[in-house]
């Protein structure tokens, strides 16, 4: 140990405090013993230095040097990985690591100043993508020092160790596959990059991927679990916009779900809603307001920001209609004008016209829920078919903007689900046309779903969730159709086909024996060859809705009570269909019936007309090219409903 005085002029020796001492402003016993070190060194195991050429060292300025040092590291790895393969006619992600020395060097520098960020106070927002808990799942890589990373590494979690092939592998199918349905990832980004990135979202890439990678097909069986803990664990931390990207590729293609799992795709679409709000992704140029660390707000950062928002916005809403629950309109979200702007500026195209589908749809479904949908008068039926009338239009305005076979797919759903609302009405007030035309609609989306998988523009066993539903719901309502009175007013022949095919489609769509395309072929087909569905047990016939109180959803969820009735030992479990009000007795003031005679029309109130305001009133319809004049609306009340009083 150094001497731990000093002499001074007038013969008076000064104490002097050690380095470690100094640098945290403590108190020092060093100078009562100069052979050993002091007892804050010593309780600490710290080594004991005194020095005069001494400077203190400031903590948040080094943290910010390093965070400048990880950016410009990052950066290098970004513009590398792009350089390389810009010539590649695929992402090709282990001949990029290999023929690229300067990326794996970059890549583990990277890395290896990772560990100091995951336990910073204040680290960049790159490396605050998870938290402790979840970093706990991880197995450490136990490659040596002197190893060059020159190839994709493999990758443990929970004690299931995927090798550096298999990743490979899971990478290219996810690109191939899945990711041109939501592109909210750089296909050029490398396994390893990722892993440096974000190790939840280099997870659930691994998990989408799984579910049609041939090479190791027993990864579906145990990955789920891993990855579902993971995910749960990350809602538990400082959020980041990779936490929202993994979260969106699990969500958007879940994995497969036996009959007795549970489905956490509705609640975690809410709460994904939220993380990405509180991320500030709502309001892409203003993220920094929202962020503790120093965001690179430039050009390419805030559209990234604004697509994965957009993306969010969508499957919570399409989660809610096949919940059958109401959503919020994406209009609905205050914020002012100029953001707005802002926000669906950066946004492509494409994203924008599967947002206003979806919005047409969501609105679609508050209003004909504030119309009423359980018990239903003649007026409210008239009002129904003058909602139905408006917001098919919007959808064919909509249309119009579609380039490809899979955008004319996504207006034919819309189109269903708005159309399937007149199976709400009573059987004897049915517009022969309105069936005909929810019949061909029916046919058309399932025949598109067929096309695109043959000709390739999409893989069936990779369809994301929404894709389910959007086949139920189609072969539920031609089922109907088909096996009721109703088959009069269709087109029998096409019909039936298309139902063959749609049942067809559900086993193509199908990963696992009990998964829900294969559970619900199975009904399809058992209810097709059933003689008591849509019956009542004395043979008359039932086509009235059963359940009433999920939306669009009601015409798949109507047809799974059929059958659990017939073939899950449910009978009596559910209530009959209820009566049409219309041919039940009017009360009179007192609560008496009047003797199954119509009371005076004196005491019959005339229907009011609809308040359309509250859900077709906004100031952003124009920013999707919608009129928000009332006038037409109420021009075709007028003629809908004042003429067939």
């Amino acid at each position: 140990m150094s001497a731990h005085t000093t002499p001074q002029g007038d013969g008076k020796q000064v104490k002097r405090a050690c380095t470690e001492c100094r640098q945290q402003k403590a108190k020092c016993d060093a100078y009562l013993d100069p052979d050993n070190p002091c007892s804050r060194c010593r309780k600490m195991s710290r080594q004991c230095t005194i020095s005069e050429p001494f400077k203190r060292e400031h903590k948040r300025k080094r943290i910010s040097e390093l965070e400048l040092r990880t950016d410009e590291l990052q950066e290098q790895l970004n513009s590398s990985a792009q350089r390389d393969t810009s010539a590649l006619p695929e992402p090709t992600w282990t001949a990029v690591n290999s023929n690229d020395h300067r990326n794996a060097e970059s890549e583990s520098r990277l890395a290896s100043v990772a560990p100091f960020f995951r336990d910073a106070a204040i680290a960049p927002v790159s490396f605050r993508s998870f938290s402790q808990a979840a970093e706990t799942l991880q197995t450490p890589e136990s490659l040596p020092r002197d190893q060059p990373t020159t190839g994709t590494l493999p990758r443990s979690l929970e004690g299931q160790t995927i090798d550096a092939k298999d990743i490979d592998a899971l990478f290219q199918t996810y690109f191939r596959e899945y990711a041109s349905l939501m592109p909210i990832l750089e296909p050029s980004m490398t396994p390893n990059a990722c892993y440096a990135l974000s190790p939840f979202l280099f997870w659930a890439i691994v998990g989408v991927g799984c579910r049609t990678c041939p090479n190791n097909p027993t990864l579906l069986g145990v990955l789920p679990p891993k990855i579902h803990k993971m995910a749960l664990l990350s809602v538990n931390c400082n959020g980041s916009l990779q936490t929202v990207q993994a979260w969106l590729l699990l969500l958007y293609w879940p994995f497969p779900k036996a009959s007795t799992g549970q489905d956490l795709i509705f609640p975690m679409s809410a709460a994904l809603l939220h993380m990405a709000m509180q991320l500030g992704l709502h309001l892409p140029s203003s993220g920094q307001e929202f962020s503790k660390v120093r965001l690179r707000l430039n050009e390419e950062e805030m559209k990234k920001r604004a697509e994965t928002w957009g993306y969010c916005t969508l499957i919570y809403q399409r989660s809610c209609v096949a919940k059958g629950m109401p959503a919020t309109p994406i209009l609905d979200i205050p914020y002012d004008l100029e953001q707005r702007r802002a926000l669906f500026q950066n946004m492509s195209p494409r994203l924008k016209f599967e947002l206003k589908l979806q919005d047409v749809v969501t609105r679609g479904s508050i209003a004909v829920s504030q119309n009423g949908l359980r018990v239903m008068s003649a007026e409210q039926e008239r009002s129904l078919d003058t909602l139905l009338n408006v917001f098919q239009a919007q959808i064919a305005g909509v249309g119009l903007e579609s380039a490809s076979d899979l955008d004319r797919l996504y207006v034919q759903l819309s189109t269903q689900s708005i159309l399937a609302y007149n199976l709400y009405k009573s059987p004897a007030t049915q517009d022969p046309t309105s069936l005909y035309d929810l019949c061909m609609t029916c046919c058309q989306v399932i025949e598109s779903f067929d096309h695109l998988d043959r000709t390739g523009q999409i893989c069936l066993p990779a369809a994301p969730i929404f894709f389910y539903h959007g086949l139920m719901v189609p072969c539920h309502t031609l089922l109907r159709l088909l096996k009721t009175s109703f088959s009069r007013y269709i087109n029998v022949e096409r019909a039936k086909t298309a139902l063959f095919l749609g049942i067809s489609l559900h086993k193509r769509m199908s990963l696992q024996n009990d998964d829900v395309p294969a559970r619900s072929g199975v009904a399809l087909t058992q209810l097709w060859n059933s003689t008591r569905v849509f019956r009542k047990s004395n043979g008359t016939e039932t086509v009235a809705l059963r359940i009433r109180s999920r939306l669009s959803g009601s015409i798949v969820l109507d047809g799974i009570v059929w059958w659990r009735e017939e073939f899950g030992a449910f009978m009596g479990v559910y209530p009959p269909p209820i009566t049409d009000a219309r041919n039940d007795p009017p009360p009179s003031e007192n609560g008496i019936v009047s003797n199954g005679n119509v009371l005076p029309e004196a005491t019959t109130p005339a229907p009011a007309k609809p308040d359309y305001s509250t859900f077709l009133d906004d100031p952003m319809l124009t920013e999707f090219g919608w009129p928000v004049d009332d006038d037409i609306f109420s021009s075709i009340w007028a003629d809908n409903t004042l003429g067939n009083l």
